[in-house]
């Protein structure tokens, strides 16, 4: 694979990259760069999350070795869980990512994060960022609201920034939320003596019911990925899909991430009357017969509600053999999906 075939899969389904002139320079140099996510455990692995694990996989198909950190100790400073929760959290956590195929290496964030040269870090990056700065970075990801928010909060940016030296990556990749926060690393790590990052931001996946954010909190929103397959088709059923529709539409970013985006086609079933089957290859062929009414939504949920339930079977069956993982998931008001008896 050559250069411009690795940068197109690394630009692919992202927003944006800061800067391309980085990832060029990048991509000429090593054969294999490092790249990381970090995670906070502190909710279900659910639909939102696995927008990330695709793109994870692009970077790894584009020749990036993968690191993903647990932050268990960012989890508790965002003050989101107790540590042995978090640390049952965690391992649930792994176990998903690990059914879904990830080759990855993953980190717990404790395992450097608590060491002395960490910590002096810390304090000469505090040194080099304001209080405003700090709470600014923070703006998107933060629980609580401002008049709640602790000191440890505003650390939290700073630790972020620092994982990505001691993680030794070469690109920074999440959310868009994330984008202050690399900024800030970005702004900051020079100034005590590290390279500063490049920044790969792709979109936040649209709620299921496409106006409001996902959130674990509000099942119709979005589905964990160890969900049954009964739960995950409703769901979809449920899911705002309007005739014509493209931006915002979560049924259509489903298609872009999860199946076009994974390499893969979607056959679609539609009565005789209305048509016959439609096959699609690509993402454009798709929205265009949408827009023109050509393609039903309901046909269009049925076919993907049936491909994304097969595709995470694997994870299901993590599960069935492993249910005591799904224990954490209690304390925050999640049963057990119906096959685990």
């Amino acid at each position: 694979m050559d250069n411009s075939e690795r940068k197109s899969l690394v630009l692919r389904n992202t927003d944006e990259i800061v800067t391309k002139e980085e990832l060029d320079e990048l991509l000429e140099d090593k054969d294999e760069p490092t790249t990381y996510v970090g995670y906070e455990t502190s909710g279900p692995v659910h639909l939102g999350h696995w927008a990330s694990i695709r793109k994870l996989s692009d970077l790894q198909k584009a020749g990036f070795e993968l690191k993903v950190l647990f932050a268990d100790l960012h989890t508790y400073l965002n003050k989101k869980g107790e540590e042995e929760w978090i640390q049952a959290m965690t391992e649930y956590w792994e176990a998903t990512f690990r059914a879904l195929g990830l080759d990855a290496e993953f980190i717990r964030g404790r395992g450097f994060q608590e060491k002395t040269e960490y910590f002096h870090d810390i304090l000469e990056m505090s040194l080099n960022t304001t209080i405003n700065r700090g709470k600014r970075s923070m703006s998107e990801v933060a629980s609580g609201d401002d008049d709640s928010r602790a000191v440890s909060q505003v650390v939290y940016p700073l630790m972020q920034a620092l994982d990505i030296e001691y993680l030794d990556v070469d690109l920074a990749m999440g959310a868009t939320d994330q984008r202050k926060i690399h900024m800030l690393a970005r702004e900051n790590l020079p100034k005590i003596g590290y390279d500063k990052p490049t920044c790969l931001h792709h979109p936040l996946v649209v709620s299921l019911q496409g106006t409001e954010k996902m959130s674990s909190s509000k099942p119709e929103t979005m589905f964990p990925l160890h969900a049954s397959e009964s739960t995950v088709k409703n769901r979809i059923e449920d899911a705002y899909c309007p005739q014509g529709e493209i931006e915002d539409n979560p049924i259509i970013q489903i298609c872009r991430f999860h199946i076009f985006g994974d390499d893969q086609e979607l056959h679609i079933e539609v009565p005789e009357e209305y048509g016959g089957d439609k096959h699609y290859s690509s993402q454009e062929e798709l929205e265009e017969d949408f827009e023109t009414g050509e393609l039903h939504p309901q046909d269009l949920k049925n076919s993907v509600a049936q491909h994304i339930a097969d595709k995470l079977e694997p994870v299901r069956n993590e599960f069935k053999e492993n249910p005591e993982l799904l224990e954490c998931l209690k304390e925050i008001g999640h049963e057990k999906p119906e096959y685990i008896t």
